[in-house]
């Protein structure tokens, strides 16, 4: 569930985010780009943990 409402909140403040660009560089905003950019980020936001965990080298804790 945690990961709709990420994907949620990230597509809308990405549409947001591309709005507010568009209007500050005077171009037309294209919501469809806006989108499409902004998921992509949210799937990598959700792989990069992943990925950097091969990378950890410290031990890990013994739990009891």
């Amino acid at each position: 569930m945690r990961y709709i409402a990420t994907i949620f909140w990230g597509a809308i403040l990405g549409e947001v985010m591309g709005f507010l660009i568009s209007a500050l560089n005077g171009s037309t905003f294209n919501p469809g780009s806006s989108l499409v950019i902004s998921l992509i980020f949210v799937v990598l936001l959700f792989v990069l943990p992943v990925i950097m965990k091969q990378f950890d080298t410290t031990p890990a804790k013994n739990s009891k």
